[in-house]
């Protein structure tokens, strides 16, 4: 017997539980779990699944006879898809299930082409669709993909380089009250002007940009002297929450004033109906990582930004 790949399943539904049948030897075998990673593409490509006893099994794609998808567990496709609607760039364009964005230079994620699904043609030459669309506009082509993902080796071969590694982490929503925090629906210039002085390393937001998104809310904590000294933003789409911008100056770090603004936030999505909210943040920024998780938040997939060089055309 030999399998005949009815893939029902794709990189984008990573994250997702998902039923598999596959050949092992001469028979077929079922497994269940959570698709956790799918490197290369069918029939070559690897995908591994976290079944109930946390062991992780990987299969072949050239050897599933089905796959499916056995709850509605939002895939990455469907969570990067939807945060794009909270973060919005000046500019779109669609590539197949790929999505070009360019927003001048403000951030990597309205500055990079979201590769997930499939694109409108081969990898290669989709690949160089996106160099030239970036060159065009004057900047350097950044790619945003799932880290493992079906495009690594497509990515190495055309001169791609990873530049940060990165976690998206999901929570379910709560409710409470924080009275420290004061919560504006329009982005005023105090808060504003302390995001941009709040880290020289930091990328120069947009107003357009922050303010992007059909539901936004601005926290902050101000001390003695009416100072902002803490701020976080959130931004909902009609099925998701994100949350980005939570900083906290550097003399009050360390003293419960970040969970404040997250709880604040979250609070907020609770009053729309909202059921869960989502953030990004890179995986070596430990500190802000251990910070999600004492608040309940879980990683959903991990990611990484791809930058091109130009080492062919220099030869």
């Amino acid at each position: 017997m030999t399998a005949i790949g009815r893939l029902r399943i794709s990189p984008s539904d990573i994250g997702r539980r998902v039923s598999v049948r596959h050949l092992a030897g001469d028979d077929l075998t079922d497994v269940l779990g959570n698709l956790v990673s799918w490197i290369g593409d069918w029939p070559a490509g690897v995908i591994k699944i976290c079944k109930k006893d946390d062991s992780v099994q990987e299969i072949v794609t050239g050897k599933i006879f089905a796959a499916k998808v056995i709850e509605p567990e939002i895939g990455s496709l469907d969570l990067e898809r939807d945060s794009e609607s909270t973060w919005v760039p000046q500019e779109k364009e669609n590539l197949g299930d790929w999505v070009l964005r360019f927003s001048g230079n403000e951030s990597a994620r309205a500055n990079s082409c979201r590769l997930d699904g499939r694109p409108q043609v081969a990898v290669d030459q989709s690949l160089a669709k996106i160099v030239d669309w970036y060159r065009a506009r004057k900047a350097t082509a950044i790619v945003q993909s799932p880290k493992p993902g079906a495009f690594d080796e497509a990515l190495a071969r055309n001169n791609f380089l990873e530049v940060a590694h990165a976690l998206y982490m999901i929570s379910p929503v709560s409710a409470s009250e924080n009275p420290d925090v004061i919560i504006e629906k329009e982005l005023t210039p105090n808060w504003f002007e302390a995001v941009m002085a709040s880290d020289a390393k930091a990328p120069r937001f947009s107003k357009e940009l922050l303010v992007s998104g059909s539901f936004v809310r601005f926290a902050s904590i101000i001390d003695q002297e009416n100072k902002i000294i803490a701020t976080g933003r959130v931004s909902a789409s009609k099925d998701l929450a994100m949350v980005t911008t939570v900083w906290v100056t550097e003399n009050y770090r360390g003293t419960g004033l970040a969970k404040k603004i997250m709880h604040a936030l979250s609070n907020e999505v609770f009053n729309i109906g909202h059921k869960q909210i989502v953030l990004q943040v890179l995986k070596s920024n430990e500190a802000a990582v251990g910070l999600y998780r004492s608040l309940g938040y879980e990683i959903h997939h991990d990611y990484a930004y791809y930058r091109h060089t130009r080492t062919e055309q220099s030869k």
